[in-house]
């Protein structure tokens, strides 16, 4: 059972895989959740920070108990700053772009061992996400990532 809580305050802007450091976006709401692992009788803690950029782009920013990001989503009209957003994983994400023809211009979905990234559109439809697999929390289901 997904247990679902506004929460009011702290503000989160964190880069894949670090403490939450800000990148300049507007806070929409915070949410705390509580996903039940498969199997199990603990429970996976992380919140969900969803942000609206300036240029109308949703940012969703997944944080595990201990304040690290461990998932990050968007979509809008316009690329969030993917440098700050993915942090050291935006190498991975620029170097397997070099290397694509045409790259820039299309989808780009990676699976590696230490991170997943998704990423594609065009001009005022842009959507993506990634997340560090080793980082989910246990019972985690990345498809629930928005």
């Amino acid at each position: 059972m997904l247990l679902l809580s506004l929460l009011q305050g702290a503000l989160a802007y964190a880069a894949l895989g670090s403490s939450p450091s800000n990148f300049g976006a507007t806070p929409v709401r915070q949410a705390a959740r509580s996903l039940a692992a498969s199997g199990s009788d603990s429970a996976a803690v992380y919140t969900v920070s969803q942000s609206t950029l300036d240029s109308g782009t949703v940012v969703r920013e997944y944080v595990d108990a201990d304040g690290k990001v461990f998932a990050v989503s968007w979509n809008g009209p316009t690329l969030p700053d993917l440098r700050t957003l993915l942090g050291d994983k935006f190498a991975v994400l620029t170097s397997t772009a070099a290397k694509r023809p045409k790259a820039g211009h299309s989808q780009l979905a990676l699976a590696q061992q230490d991170v997943v990234i998704v990423s594609g559109g065009h001009m005022r439809a842009f959507a993506g996400h990634a997340w560090i697999p080793a980082a989910l929390p246990a019972g985690f289901d990345t498809s629930v990532i928005e």
